[in-house]
């Protein structure tokens, strides 16, 4: 059934659906004692919840030599079982460093972005060309490709991330160096002879640039290390991005951060080149763009839950972490404790404090709505996503909806908000009793009606 609703005085188009909501209120439409409200104070839910985009993640990966396509009943059973709706996906493209991508190992790249679609999961995609050093430390030629392939290579994917971003999360900067980490690199400066040159970092942004490009406007890329962002797009100065600047689409606003040595040494591995300047710095940045990774190392006390693990968590607004890398530092958190703390905390967790709702109204009349919401996770929302009212006659079925104007990415961490809505219903509204419900649904039109991506 096709409604239209006004929300703040603006009209909002409304479309029949099917969807999970998160709070649910009886309205009564056609009463005599039109305008009668009541408040309703909810208790937080203590549970892991499946929601999309963050938490916990598996790892996967493929290569172009053995390429292993994705399960569709696997990657529903992450979701369904452990309440896990993220993978990530290295897609190794070994044979191809001299030669294009072939059309087989494309087929194939397309059906497990199919896969995932038809499970409900969402991927962090990462594209290298190596992933076996020569010894350790590895010594040059490492693998990868030169300028040139790479982008080319980013112009052959760039159909399959544009058409499958309603089920890519977040694309890892890749394709440089081993595992696609930007470090050990044979055509971008080799960090065991030098560091990179002026022309080595230009031919970086060039490639991050190209990368930027080939993903929809609304999708972001994660870098290695703190210092390539600042570098390449803060001309070498650690200036984090301000309220003004989030989600305007620049480059910088589209570009987040990922730690696969977490907590591993004082500097992370090399992760850091100097804390004192880019803790600072990574913690204001990350309130706005995506922030997740691995462990690699066992190193308490830093590691452990009440070392620097849940602080840095916090910190740093991490959103997603894999839980199948290292194992060591895994099986301390889950001694120690810190294990469920994690799960529940990792990315966003909305938590409905209140609600004031009109409980009767009239058809061509309206209703008003008053919502406490407090983000208690450890970061926002780093992807669109709506906010609607739906009503739902609970004698027939049929199902209307409003959407807001509203933008939840702007929901921050530990930060709690009041939303004050007025609703309009049409005059010739049928009365009768109506569930009030509201929906954060993914906007993507292959994912709008899907429970799983909302």
């Amino acid at each position: 059934m096709n409604c239209l609703l006004t929300s703040l005085g603006r009209p909002m188009y409304l479309f029949y659906i099917r969807r999970v909501c998160f709070v649910c209120y009886t309205v009564l439409l056609g009463s005599t004692a039109y305008g009668q409200t009541t408040t309703v104070n909810y208790t937080p839910s203590t549970l892991d919840i499946a929601n999309p985009e963050r938490g916990i993640y598996h790892f996967t990966e493929t290569h172009s030599n053995a390429y292993t396509s994705l399960n569709a009943a696997t990657l529903s059973s992450f979701r369904t079982n452990e309440n896990i709706t993220l993978i990530i996906r290295l897609f190794y493209l070994e044979d191809f460093v001299n030669a294009p991508i072939s059309a087989n190992y494309l087929n194939q790249l397309q059906t497990d972005f199919n896969s995932m679609r038809n499970a409900g999961i969402k991927c962090i995609v990462r594209f290298a060309y190596t992933s076996q050093p020569n010894g350790w430390p590895p010594a040059s030629p490492y693998g990868d490709a030169n300028k040139a392939w790479m982008l080319s290579h980013i112009a052959q994917l760039e159909p399959y991330l544009q058409n499958n971003s309603d089920v890519i999360a977040v694309v890892q900067a890749g394709f440089i160096g081993i595992w696609g980490e930007w470090y050990y690199t044979t055509n971008f400066g080799d960090p065991l002879n030098g560091n990179p040159t002026v022309a080595n970092y230009a031919d970086r942004k060039e490639i991050m640039d190209r990368l930027l490009m080939a993903l929809p406007a609304d999708r972001m890329i994660q870098m290695r290390t703190p210092y390539y962002k600042y570098r390449l797009y803060r001309s070498n100065v650690l200036t984090p991005l301000n309220t003004a600047e989030a989600l305007n689409g620049s480059a910088a606003a589209r570009i987040g951060h990922h730690n696969d040595c977490y907590l591993a040494s004082t500097t992370d591995f090399g992760t850091y080149a100097n804390t004192t300047t880019e803790y600072p710095y990574l913690a204001s940045d990350t309130r706005y763009v995506p922030m997740g990774g691995e462990t690699c190392q066992l190193n308490a006390p830093r590691s452990n839950c009440t070392g620097d693990a849940l602080n840095e968590f916090s910190l740093f607004h991490w959103s997603f972490i894999n839980q199948d890398y290292i194992n060591t530092v895994w099986n301390a958190w889950n001694t120690q404790g810190c294990f469920d703390d994690i799960k529940k905390n990792l990315g966003y967790r909305i938590q409905l404090n209140s609600g004031a709702y009109t409980t009767t109204a009239k058809p061509g009349g309206s209703m008003n709505i008053a919502l406490n919401l407090t983000n208690t996770g450890w970061a926002s929302m780093y992807n669109p996503r709506l906010l609607e009212f739906v009503l739902i006659n609970t004698s027939d079925g049929t199902v209307c909806k409003a959407t807001t104007n509203e933008e939840p990415r702007k929901w921050a961490a530990s930060g709690t908000l009041s939303l004050n809505y007025e609703i309009g219903i049409p005059a010739n509204y049928p009365n009768g009793t109506y569930k009030l419900l509201i929906s954060l649904a993914d906007p993507k039109i292959n994912l709008y009606e899907k429970a799983a991506y909302s």
